[in-house]
């Protein structure tokens, strides 16, 4: 069975129908005995719900690079052109 840390790496591949047959066998296992993540499951269903509905026709672009950054694994999530401490 897999992991929390594992089911919640899938879990937005699983709100859209991504995952493989296996890989959606096994988060279902999961969420069978999992309470906390079926708590999860239900606010990440709730807020691509929001999301979907919410009348944002664009995302700026600047915001689009951070999350297009963050979902590719890029980093630290903060903008390269950004100074930080």
């Amino acid at each position: 069975m897999i992991d929390c840390p594992e089911a919640v790496r899938r879990m937005w591949a699983y709100l859209d129908h991504a995952l493989a047959r296996g890989a959606t066998e096994e988060f279902e296992t999961h969420l069978d005995a999992c309470q906390r993540c079926c708590g999860e499951l239900e606010f990440s269903r709730h807020l691509k719900e929001l999301a979907a509905t919410s009348g944002a026709e664009s995302v700026p672009d600047p915001l689009r690079r951070r999350i297009e950054m963050l979902l590719g694994g890029g980093g630290t999530g903060t903008d390269p052109g950004t100074p930080h401490d």
